[in-house]
């Protein structure tokens, strides 16, 4: 049943042009007896399809391919983590669901990159406006989500835990990183209480490193008060105990990969690597205050996971990451793109202004 499932997807997410080719997928994976391999395979095809269709639609709209090198890199560093994040989950055992959860975040990942056009055309107040009600939803979560050891970091939707702030607080970092107004600083300000109350050390640091390049880089009043506010909340979650137990799949993966073998464990650092490289090939004159904030925000999650019992991002099990990567990518995109680094623009400024450049496996859920 499964298998017919994703036949049918593949089917219909090919483009005309590629519909013999799709054919031939699914009549290759009919014959594939292993289950695991069977779905594995039909997984890299569904990425495959979702590239093509991309490709497909920006062509016939006429839309101009994204032009920014790092969003470029980006979007195929994203892509390529989470495949090594599949080939880990396959090589480790882990249980298929599993495997099915991460890799139909990969595709949902690739479809929002569709996106990309329609950001160039957000205005000021959309982009406060995503910020606002993500900042929102992660204080619903705190208050009203599922907890686990006093931890209320997931709202249960169906069979799924999902853990909100993996999917919106870097988007709302890099929504503060492009509009510094009232309301998007009052969203910043509400999504750190969020995570000192619910509490997640790792998320509210990785949220007060992003602030902090934003008061560094546009100091001003209202950005340096955000910085100043997420700097005491992340000091709040220090001071808050963490009960949660590590999870298979999920944390200490960049070390107990080793346990597999040393060439699964390098693939998870290099997959990790590749998460934060972009930045590196955009020269330093070129370099934005959205590029460093994002950076740093997966560069943070990163260390959180290595040093402490905290999710991996995008090579580790869970959906969560992978969509809010590529979601915060999107807005990485300007309505005008021009140098942001260095520069000295007020807090509140608009963009014509600034000449912008877990859990725990209790079956039949599943964390993502």
């Amino acid at each position: 049943m499964m298998r017919r499932a994703l036949e049918r997807l593949i089917l219909w997410l090919a483009p005309d042009h590629r519909k013999k080719w799709a054919q031939a997928m699914t009549a290759e994976m009919a014959v594939i007896e292993n289950s695991r391999k069977a779905v594995a395979f039909a997984l890299g095809c569904l990425i495959a399809c979702c590239h093509f269709r991309c490709e497909f639609n920006i062509a016939q709209t006429g839309s101009r391919v994204v032009k920014d090198r790092f969003v470029i890199l980006t979007f195929i560093a994203g892509v390529a983590a989470g495949s090594i994040g599949l080939a880990y989950l396959l090589v480790s055992g882990a249980p298929l669901t599993k495997i099915l959860v991460n890799g139909g975040a990969i595709v949902i990942g690739i479809l929002l990159a569709l996106s990309l056009r329609l950001s160039a055309r957000a205005t000021d107040s959309v982009v406060t406006a995503i910020a606002l009600i993500g900042a929102f939803i992660l204080f619903g979560t705190a208050i009203f989500g599922y907890a686990i050891e006093d931890a209320r970091r997931w709202l249960l939707i169906g069979p799924f835990f999902i853990q909100t702030s993996l999917i919106l607080l870097p988007l709302i970092a890099v929504c503060f990183a492009r509009v510094q107004n009232f309301r998007t600083t009052a969203a910043v300000i509400v999504a750190a209480f969020a995570m000192a109350a619910q509490p997640d050390r790792a998320m509210a640091a990785m949220l007060f490193v992003a602030v902090a390049i934003v008061g560094m880089m546009r100091p001003g009043r209202l950005t340096v008060s955000a910085a100043l506010f997420c700097t005491m909340t992340f000091a709040t979650t220090l001071l808050l105990p963490d009960r949660l137990p590590a999870v298979p799949f999920v944390d200490h993966i960049l070390w107990t990969a080793f346990d597999t073998g040393l060439w699964v464990g390098l693939m998870l650092w290099a997959g990790c690597l590749l998460v934060v490289c972009p930045i590196i090939f955009v020269p330093k004159a070129e370099r934005t205050v959205l590029h460093y904030v994002f950076a740093s925000c997966w560069l943070t999650l990163i260390a959180a996971a290595a040093i402490g019992a905290y999710p991996t991002p995008i090579v580790g099990y869970g959906a969560s990451a992978i969509i809010g990567y590529f979601l915060s990518l999107i807005f990485l995109q300007p309505r005008s793109l021009g140098r942001l680094a260095g520069d000295k623009v007020r807090s509140g400024a608009t963009e014509a202004d600034e000449a912008m450049p877990p859990l725990r496996n209790s079956p039949p859920y599943f964390a993502i």
